[in-house]
């Protein structure tokens, strides 16, 4: 009689430890070779382009201008998908949430390094839950003042700011704008005090400022620009350290405030996990739309500077504005929740 051996298999169904690498290997190697046939196809149907604002906005009309020139080398519609509210977080979430593979990408601002120091909880973590693909754009902000103001240069408001604390207010189109934070930066840069004036939007902030209800406000400078040039604003600094075309014969505030430097940027993100040909793809085509010189004209009118560089040189940008705003907000100790 035959004895049995306890865990034997019919020799049929018997998987040796050599068939077993061989069949996961075959396995790696048919996967492996899917999703290069894949990345090799990309695009083959329409990509999704959130806009974490609502339609017309500067980030949507940024975000189309880039679209459609990108539709054209790519060969698919791209189809913009505004997701507006709650300071972008739901743009953002919406990008985040989707799958990685190239289809979905989001035009993203300043906001992904400022929200998570004015939200106590948001739902991702930008560096975390987002691939950088690269920077659109960037634009300064204009320190501006009533045309009848006394001051003429940033050196002007700080020296009056130390002589009198608490006396000078400044605009902003609402807490945590990037205005409103340019201004808060000035002031702890500079070491002075403040007062804060929150409105709803720039328009009616601009509006105060040009009848003198408040004496200064860091504005974005494509709306800006018009009320220098008639006269109904005076022009007093550039947030950035290089002066503007649109303003050239303004100084940047840092020659009065070394240290000082803020600004509004654009850039476009992916989901993380996004397979980084795709995101080296997406990298190299929104690089040569940034040269095209009907874009750089574009940008330059509207005070903005073409963008570029690299995916890993945008995620620096981002770290190093997460680090500087968090000190920023800490000090003036901003909340929106």
């Amino acid at each position: 009689m035959g004895e049995s051996r306890q865990g034997s298999q019919p020799e049929g169904n018997r998987v040796t430890r050599r068939g077993f690498v061989a069949l996961t290997l075959a396995s790696f190697t048919l996967s492996t070779s899917l999703v290069a046939q894949a990345q090799d196809s990309y695009p083959d149907r329409p990509i999704r382009f959130i806009v974490p604002f609502a339609a017309g906005g500067g980030t949507d009309i940024v975000a189309r201008q880039i679209g459609i020139r990108l539709s054209a080398v790519l060969g698919q519609p791209i189809i913009v998908d505004n997701r507006a509210g709650a300071a972008t977080v739901i743009g953002t979430q919406a990008t985040v949430a989707s799958r990685p593979d190239g289809y979905t990408m989001m035009e993203g601002t300043a906001s992904l390094a400022i929200t998570p120091h004015l939200q106590k909880s948001l739902p991702y973590v930008a560096l975390r839950d987002l691939a950088p693909v690269i920077l659109t754009s960037t634009q300064a902000y204009v320190l501006v003042a009533p045309n009848d103001s006394p001051f003429h240069s940033a050196a002007d408001i700080v020296a009056y700011a130390k002589a009198n604390p608490g006396k000078l207010a400044f605009a902003s189109p609402g807490p945590g704008s990037g205005g409103h934070l340019a201004g808060e930066l000035f002031k702890y840069v500079a070491g002075i005090n403040m007062v804060h004036v929150p409105y709803r939007g720039d328009s009616p902030a601009l509006a105060d400022v040009m009848a003198g209800h408040v004496q200064l406000m860091f504005a974005t400078i494509s709306p800006a620009v018009p009320l220098v040039h008639s006269g109904r604003i005076r022009a007093i600094g550039i947030s950035t350290t290089k002066r503007s075309s649109l303003l050239p014969d303004v100084p940047p505030v840092a020659e009065s405030v070394p240290g000082y430097e803020s600004s509004s940027w654009n850039g476009i993100l992916v989901p993380a996990g996004t397979p980084k040909p795709i995101i080296e793809r997406l990298n190299r085509e929104v690089q040569a739309i940034l040269k095209m010189p009907d874009v750089v004209a574009w940008f330059e009118k509207d005070g903005a500077e073409p963008g570029g560089g690299t995916p890993e040189q945008f995620a620096d940008l981002i770290r190093a504005n997460t680090a500087k705003w968090a000190d920023v907000i800490k000090n003036a100790g901003i909340s929106i929740d």
